[in-house]
């Protein structure tokens, strides 16, 4: 593309944010974020407080909601997307990029490739959406685009645009561009659309702005949020969006996995979030004819080997020990959460036979990119507000007792979820096998894995036994204390060397299962080191799940060896490296996982 095309499409997009730049900074600085409305400053100053939690119902759209979740708050302006926020924020990607922010059309080209490679040549869903965005108009630095009468990159427009209304409807454009139907709809989804023309006379963009907008802020009014705000809380600007592009992209549906498309002027939901039970719906099923576990390398029947997991939310609250269920578990995730509490999460897929499950506590956002890598239903009793865009994705089949990112959302399956009389809430919220069927029929949900999403290739099990000996730096490892990195529990696991396994203690004593009474134990325990930051006043914590910088430890049959870690995507598996990098070799048998806090534990 030309540099004098490039110029105009940025000069457009500064005048519908109301930001002026030298023309020389243009091909330098490109697209600012639109501060006017986001930055740190005014947000504070229009709602009176500095919790991000309370901005996304009551003030930002879902596309900056989305931006400020990920984006470093020490640059509040900051326009550009890194590589890592548009790993993080793939679904909406396009509309962060049709509402002004930036992106380098040759680094998203270039992972693209490479992740492709990683998979040896495999597409997944992550791969699709992600070079969906190469063809987005508002790229820097991409290529000329492939362009008709009515479709530009693929995307067709005809239902918004005609050639013959817009020439005739735009004398400076029919003056520099002639009678030429694809020039002109190239101008009209380069330019025109971000300056507010019309292409066509049945669609007028700003009449369904009204609308979708006057949606946005009723759901707002209506947010169990907003009404926590108490009766003097300033009224919720109601704006989907500040860029018309992003109307357009609903209207016409490219946002497809991560809200509802029909549209509002069509009788759909203006909710940026929402999507129905049909998107919630993936087709193909993931078939191997494989009999070894993938979670322990353990025999099992092929029927066990393409059924989907569950991965269950439960607590480590000494009043809510012991949980029933969690001896299923052939992979366990411990993490902290706020208030100095632990969580666990247990990934169970024998799970078609017990009758109770639980008791079963909210869900975290860095949760989420743990469940995903095994393609799990995820089972849970709601969460918080920093889930919102990544437990209702189209992709993420859940169940929750109530809504599902804690302030809104559905509550999929709540009707199958039940409460018990011999404890008190929230410790006695459980859910059945039986009802975990029927909810997943509801839902539309595959009880079998899904050929997009699921990544056979997760631990590397040793032939034999790997007993660490070729490891000369391999320290003892009976006991392993982890009570600076989870205080409350004290978690501790303690090797016995008879059988071979760590055995599990919380609050200074084994941890049970409530339905065999058996200690829990593992062949392997890693101690994963992660970046975290606290997300606000509350204590909320973010994980950086997604990473390749940092280590750990691996223990397994009494010994212990330092390793690194690495995990590319949402779906890929999380790989364990030695200091040589080599994969490590697992031991047949379950593995608990603690991730740390990064300088928790040495």
């Amino acid at each position: 593309m030309c540099k004098k095309r490039i110029a105009m499409i940025l000069t457009a997009a500064l005048m519908i944010m109301g930001v002026s730049m030298p023309r020389a900074a243009l091909a330098e600085e490109g697209v600012k974020r639109n501060t006017t409305f986001t930055s740190m400053e005014e947000m504070q100053k229009k709602l009176g407080t500095s919790e991000a939690g309370v901005w996304s119902p009551a003030y930002l759209t879902e596309v900056e909601n989305t931006y400020w979740t990920f984006a470093d708050q020490k640059d509040p302006a900051g326009k550009e997307i890194s590589l890592d926020m548009a790993k993080n924020c793939y679904r909406n990607l396009e509309m962060l990029l049709d509402n002004g922010y930036t992106m380098d059309y040759d680094v998203l080209f270039s992972y693209c490739k490479e992740y492709l490679g990683k998979r040896n040549g495999e597409p997944d869903a992550f791969y699709n959406i992600m070079t969906g965005c190469l063809k987005n108009p508002y790229l820097i630095n991409r290529p000329e685009a492939k362009v008709t009468a009515t479709t530009y990159n693929g995307r067709d427009y005809s239902k918004v645009f005609d050639a013959s209304y817009y020439y005739s409807s735009n004398p400076d454009v029919a003056k520099s561009i002639g009678d030429d139907p694809p020039e002109l709809l190239r101008h009209f989804v380069e330019i025109g659309i971000t300056e507010g023309r019309a292409g066509n006379k049945t669609f007028d963009v700003k009449e369904y702005k009204k609308t979708v907008d006057e949606n946005v802020k009723e759901a707002m009014l209506k947010s169990a949020l907003y009404a926590s705000l108490g009766d003097n809380a300033a009224e919720p600007v109601g704006q989907y969006s500040y860029s018309y592009a992003n109307y357009y992209g609903k209207y016409l549906g490219h946002y497809v996995t991560g809200e509802d498309t029909n549209g509002a002027a069509e009788g759909g939901s203006a909710d940026p979030a929402g999507d129905s039970a049909e998107a919630k719906t993936v087709a193909g099923t993931y078939t191997t004819q494989s009999t070894k576990s993938v979670y322990t390398n353990e025999t099992v029947s092929r029927e066990l080997a393409n059924a989907r997991p569950i991965a269950v939310m439960m607590p480590t609250d000494k009043a809510a020990q012991p949980s029933f269920g969690i001896g299923n578990a052939e992979i366990l995730y411990e993490i902290m959460e706020e208030g100095s509490i632990s969580r666990q999460m247990a990934i169970i897929p024998d799970w078609q036979g017990i009758d109770r499950i639980g008791n079963l506590r909210s869900c975290r956002k860095y949760y989420i990119y743990a469940a995903k890598e095994w393609d799990p239903i995820l089972i849970h009793f709601g969460g918080v507000v920093y889930m919102k865009g990544f437990i209702d994705a189209a992709d993420v089949n859940n169940l929750s007792g109530t809504y599902e990112y804690g302030v809104g959302g559905k509550a999929p399956g709540a009707g199958y979820f039940f409460r018990s009389s011999d404890r008190s809430a929230p410790h006695n919220a459980y859910i059945s096998a039986a009802g975990i069927k029927k909810a997943a029929r509801q839902q539309g949900y595959s009880l079998n894995l899904r050929s997009s999403y699921y990544n056979p290739v997760h631990f590397k099990f040793a032939q034999g036994i790997n007993d660490l000996s070729k490891y000369a730096d391999a320290t003892d490892a009976e006991e392993i204390d982890l009570s600076r990195v989870f205080p409350y529990s004290r978690t501790r696991l303690v090797y016995n060397e008879k059988e071979g396994r760590y055995y599990k203690e919380i609050h200074g004593g084994p941890q049970k299962d409530a339905v065999t009474g058996e200690q829990l134990s593992f062949a392997n325990v890693i101690i994963q080191n992660t970046k975290w930051k606290t997300m606000d006043e509350k204590g909320y914590l973010d994980f950086t799940m997604i990473d390749s910088t940092e280590d750990g430890y691996y223990f397994t049959k009494g010994k212990r060896i330092h390793i690194h870690w690495k995990k590319d995507t949402d779906y890929s598996p999380t790989k364990y490296y030695d200091d040589f990098g080599n994969e490590i070799e697992m031991n047949t048998g379950r593995t608990y996982i603690a991730i740390a806090q990064e300088g928790k534990y040495k």
